[in-house]
């Protein structure tokens, strides 16, 4: 038996080993098609100038507009109402999911309800809200809270009724109390569901926050992006285009951090295949 292990392990090690490269590789080559097909479109006239700048004008138009006074401030303003947006209807969304959880009564009369306030676009509610709380920063933050919550809301409320019949049992028998079998089994269970959420919360929040500036604002991004279509700047308004693309970008990332430090379980298995096969 000792002699076949030892054979066995002889032809695993002389079997060629496949060379392993970053999938984020395939995310970086992207890039330069995107500005191949970009180029070609309007260098081939496929579009007008007026939708689609060239890429050499948007280049130009970068300086002008990052370098421009008080952008730093418009920058800091939106980052603010899209960052307080989402941490008010990611919390009030997870606060909620956990309740009606713990209870199918109340899950029973408020999930409909819930639901259909959902189906209200927000573009409609931002008029509203505007003319409750004023055109200041705190309008915005509503709008991006409303946008999100119930992307976090829905996927907590499913997440936590994922834990398996028999450790829910099993907790009962232990004799722990409701909330302890929440936060020792359901929570943990629910986490990388709840995660998907929160991605998915991120960017409505971004998009509740520009889509209240377009409505009335006297800052921010989506205000710059108001006069620069107003004033024909096509170029400069794509330069505000690749900001929220770094902003998307950049909320992803922390969001994907944090899931990889608090749901460590799932990454290594992703990681360690060689883990789930022992």
């Amino acid at each position: 038996m000792r002699t076949e292990q030892m054979a066995s392990l002889a032809v695993e090690q002389s079997k060629p080993r496949r060379r392993k490269f970053s999938p984020y590789i395939l995310t970086v080559a992207f890039a330069p098609i995107i500005l191949a097909v970009w180029w070609v479109v309007t260098e081939g006239r496929m579009a007008s100038a007026i939708l689609l700048p060239t890429p050499e004008s948007v280049a130009r138009a970068f300086p002008r507009v990052v370098f421009a006074d008080g952008f730093g401030a418009q920058v800091s303003r939106t980052l603010i109402e899209i960052a307080g947006g989402f941490v008010l209807g990611a919390s009030i969304g997870f606060l909620l999911g956990m309740l009606l959880s713990s209870s199918s009564r109340l899950r029973a009369a408020y999930l409909p309800a819930l639901s259909a306030l959902e189906a209200i676009p927000t573009v409609i509610l931002a008029p509203i809200i505007i003319a409750w709380v004023g055109f200041g920063i705190e309008g915005k933050v509503m709008q991006a809270a409303l946008a999100c919550f119930y992307a976090v809301f829905i996927t907590t409320l499913s997440g936590l009724g994922l834990a398996e019949p028999n450790a829910v049992n099993l907790m009962r028998s232990l004799k722990a109390s409701r909330w302890q079998t929440m936060w020792k089994l359901r929570v943990p269970t629910a986490l990388p569901v709840i995660f998907g959420g929160l991605q998915l919360g991120a960017t409505t929040a971004i998009i509740g926050a520009i889509v209240s500036e377009f409505i009335g604002s006297t800052g921010g991004l989506g205000y710059l992006m108001i006069r620069y279509r107003g004033s024909f700047d096509t170029a400069a308004y794509w330069v505000i285009i690749f900001f929220f693309l770094v902003i998307g970008l950049a909320t992803y990332l922390i969001i994907w951090y944090v899931e990889k430090r608090v749901v460590f379980w799932r990454h290594t298995a992703i990681t360690r295949p060689d883990l789930e096969k022992a």
